[in-house]
């Protein structure tokens, strides 16, 4: 694909992008606020008597993203002049949030703690889940050669993001 597709492809999901970013950055401004942060599995355990998210899952950085992925899709709609930039961004926010916490719970179930990594679910299942959504919802049309596309861009943006976010203290592991 060339540059013009790429960038094109990338603004369509940058809502996607936005949500799943902003928690890290929400837990670091809550632990230096000396802010409590309130799990958004209650502390809750699953039948399995494995904790259904986890403690990195709050409700805090779950509405930050949501809401920093919105503003994202109402900034595209006033750059663009279209409206489906507002739903699209509603959509795919939550989907990405969405997808994450699956991809938490996954992980718990396999006995994988917090913040540990599983390579390629920590990756794409958060852009995987925001595309199904809201291309079922039609609120984004893209093809399988695109969507495969966004899915190798968002790998090694994932990697590329997570190694920054490392450098700049935001995050206590590089993945």
């Amino acid at each position: 694909m060339d540059f013009n597709t790429t960038l094109r492809l990338l603004w369509l999901i940058l809502p996607a992008y936005v949500a799943n970013g902003t928690p890290v950055v929400a837990a670091k401004i809550i632990t230096a606020l000396n802010l409590e942060k309130h799990p958004i599995d209650f502390n809750k355990y699953f039948f399995d008597r494995k904790r259904i998210f986890g403690n990195n899952k709050s409700w805090e950085g779950f509405l930050a993203g949501l809401v920093l992925g919105i503003i994202t899709g109402f900034i595209q709609y006033y750059i663009i002049e279209d409206d489906i930039y507002i739903y699209r961004g509603i959509l795919l926010s939550f989907g990405a949030l969405i997808g994450d916490l699956i991809g938490a719970f996954i992980k718990r179930r396999l006995g994988i703690k917090p913040g540990k990594p599983l390579p390629v679910l920590d990756q794409i299942l958060f852009i995987v889940i925001a595309i199904t959504f809201t291309q079922a919802l039609n609120y984004l049309t893209i093809s399988l050669i695109e969507f495969v596309y966004i899915i190798i861009i968002t790998f090694v943006l994932h990697i590329t993001t997570n190694f920054i976010a490392y450098l700049l203290k935001l995050k206590d592991v590089p993945w």
